[in-house]
């Protein structure tokens, strides 16, 4: 029964771990040099973002050539810290530090760097970075005609290349309410006399090997679960986002139902999902081609 509480009372702690993002284990993997130099280059943007004035008065031109060297100089080095280094650069460009509304074309471009590559890098950097491939519509600046219909169709293919991973890496089984044993409750569950004890520590060499690969065993499903819960918010509110996005996109002129039909039947699985957003765009091209013939 104690176990139990124990194990119970871990899985109710369980959002602490939930700080761990997805790409922890790929950040792990790299050189420790690279590390150092990856947080010098976060450092280097923090202390930027610090020395802003106050409100959108801060030059684009000045932040531009600074991200530019960021990303010329990381662009074939680690992707998932390229990816993190670009993020935090696009998140400057949101910040409301600049009053140029070029700020979200650069932002797009930084994205890009990092998502229009055959290589990508870990799921979450992937959705978050997919947030700022955005182009404006409905303003006097916004692009018009074959530009905004190239635009448009690499926003969609972006956002429907992370739909479909997040998709392809949620776990239908998964059980949000999954008891998981901390890591001191798995030697009391074999049997040894202390809590947490170190495998060092156990004499004996075959449970040794037993309380160890226990242990691994524990991590590898507390890491899943992590994951899963993540993955999982992301799935509450990235597709909403992206849907809306694909739609008020695709309603606008030049209206091409065919293009968006053959993006959606390559990466969209949900037959249901398709027919809504093509029913959608749909019937709001109707409506504009009517409001359009009743202005001539």
């Amino acid at each position: 029964m104690r176990l139990k509480r124990k194990a119970l009372r871990f899985a109710a702690g369980f959002v602490c771990l939930l700080a761990t993002t997805i790409s922890s284990g790929v950040i792990s993997e790299q050189s420790e040099d690279e590390k150092q130099e990856y947080t010098r280059e976060v450092a280097r943007i923090k202390a930027l973002e610090k020395s802003f004035k106050p409100g959108p008065v801060n030059s684009l031109e000045e932040y531009e050539k600074f991200a530019d060297e960021i990303q010329a100089r990381w662009s074939q080095k680690s992707k998932e810290y390229s990816a993190r280094l670009m993020l935090e650069v696009c998140r400057t460009l949101s910040s409301g530090n600049f009053k140029d509304d070029r700020r979200h074309d650069l932002a797009r471009k930084y994205a890009l760097s990092v998502l229009d590559k055959p290589e990508r890098p870990s799921l979450e950097m992937e959705l978050e970075l997919t947030g700022h491939v955005m182009t404006a519509m409905g303003i006097p600046a916004a692009p018009k005609g074959e530009e905004f219909a190239q635009r448009r169709k690499k926003d969609v293919e972006i956002r429907l290349h992370a739909w479909k991973r997040l998709m392809d890496s949620i776990d239908p089984n998964w059980d949000p309410n999954e008891v998981l044993l901390s890591p001191n409750a798995v030697g009391v569950e074999l049997g040894l006399p202390n809590s947490g004890m170190s495998p060092e520590n156990v004499k004996d060499s075959r449970l040794r090997a037993e309380y160890m690969a226990a242990l691994e065993k524990n991590r590898q499903a507390i890491e899943r679960h992590t994951q899963q819960r993540r993955l999982h918010d992301w799935l509450k509110r990235f597709p909403p986002r992206a849907e809306r996005y694909i739609i008020q996109a695709y309603s606008k002129s030049p209206h091409n139902i065919e293009e968006l039909t053959g993006l959606l039947n390559q990466y969209m699985r949900d037959e249901q999902m398709r027919g809504r957003i093509l029913d959608a765009v749909r019937k709001n091209t109707e409506i504009a081609v009517k409001f359009e013939q009743q202005r001539r």
